[in-house]
């Protein structure tokens, strides 16, 4: 079977991840405009039963490769074994989601193959037969338009962007396991360890209150604890920016490389709006953004916007919150 458009899917834990799903919503939307067919493709040392539960869900064809040396994510390693089984059945599009595993991957095949690559893509348009990728550039300040410039390309999809793959197909799909002994010689991946978990998940949280660089002071926090202690179940979130400055854990950490949330409610404090931060809340029901800056990209995605420096406005809130509880 030739496949036209693969997608390869992100695990963890014996676990496919969400995101695997939101790529394949992509690659069928793709596939449906250009009359292309989808396959799946998944790399790990023990494969067969997660490759069983996509061609079950999907219906489609699933390609799995073991070995031994692709335990964990190894770019050389992973790059090697996908290249050596995308040669054998020649695709159009390689797609997988844009996260740390990825942009990391994307480039290396997107070399060795030949290949355009597009990252980060959050739409697609497809018109007789000639495909536009959608893109936002300058922190969500522009969008370009792009399309490949060779008859292969390989892209990553944005979390969120498109909704997880809801299918009840008829077929049950099929599955094809490949064993690969390649050995990487540069470098080799010798443990994943998870980051310690709070006592209350993001996922689980109907609120979340983030902070971003543009809360000034690690010593502001304070502020964002005693607005999220209005609310019963709430937690506490971060863009990259401020868990690179060490101001919170990365376990906080919401976006393209960290966690993907949908709360009821999302204050974002001090961040500008990143489309890697947007992409791991755009789901939230209601987003409220705090932020100094009257032209910051957050405020293209928030319900409700405030202007105003947090030191000012969340003090003045919580004492109105006081009064109205009181009353």
């Amino acid at each position: 079977m030739k496949a036209q458009i693969v997608v390869i899917a992100e695990h963890t834990a014996n676990r496919i991840l969400p995101v695997t799903y939101e790529s394949l919503s992509f690659a069928m939307e793709l596939g449906e405009g250009l009359g292309l067919n989808v396959s799946i493709l998944i790399l790990g040392n023990t494969v067969e039963a997660m490759a069983k539960k996509l061609a079950e869900r999907t219906g489609g064809y699933v390609i799995g490769v073991e070995g031994e040396q692709l335990e964990f994510y190894n770019g050389e390693a992973y790059k090697a074994a996908t290249v050596e089984v995308l040669k054998m059945f020649n695709p159009s599009y390689i797609c997988m989601s844009h996260t740390a595993t990825g942009f990391d991957l994307a480039p290396r095949l997107a070399f060795y193959l030949n290949a355009s690559c597009i990252t980060s893509v959050e739409k697609v348009r497809v018109c007789e037969g000639n495909i536009r990728l959608i893109r936002s550039m300058f922190n969500g300040k522009l969008h370009a338009e792009m399309a490949p410039a060779t008859t292969k390309a390989v892209l990553t999809i944005l979390p969120g962007a498109w909704p997880s793959l809801e299918m009840h197909p008829e077929s049950k799909g099929s599955v094809h396991i490949i064993r690969t002994n390649f050995v990487p010689v540069a470098s080799q991946t010798l443990e994943i360890k998870e980051s310690k978990r709070e006592k209350l998940n993001l996922g689980d949280a109907d609120v979340i209150i983030s902070a971003g660089r543009g809360i000034h002071n690690p010593e502001n926090l304070h502020l964002l604890e005693e607005l999220a202690k209005i609310f019963p179940k709430s937690a506490l979130g971060s863009s990259k920016a401020a868990c690179d400055l060490g101001w919170l854990g990365y376990q906080h950490q919401i976006g393209i490389t960290g966690q993907t949330v949908a709360p009821r409610l999302y204050i974002a404090c001090g961040i500008s709006g990143a489309v890697q931060h947007i992409s791991g809340m755009r789901g939230s029901q209601t987003i409220i953004g705090i932020n100094s800056d009257p032209d910051a990209s957050i405020f293209n995605v928030a319900d409700y916007g405030i202007v105003e420096n947090l030191e000012t406005f969340i003090p003045i809130l919580l004492e109105e919150f006081k009064h109205f509880s009181a009353s």
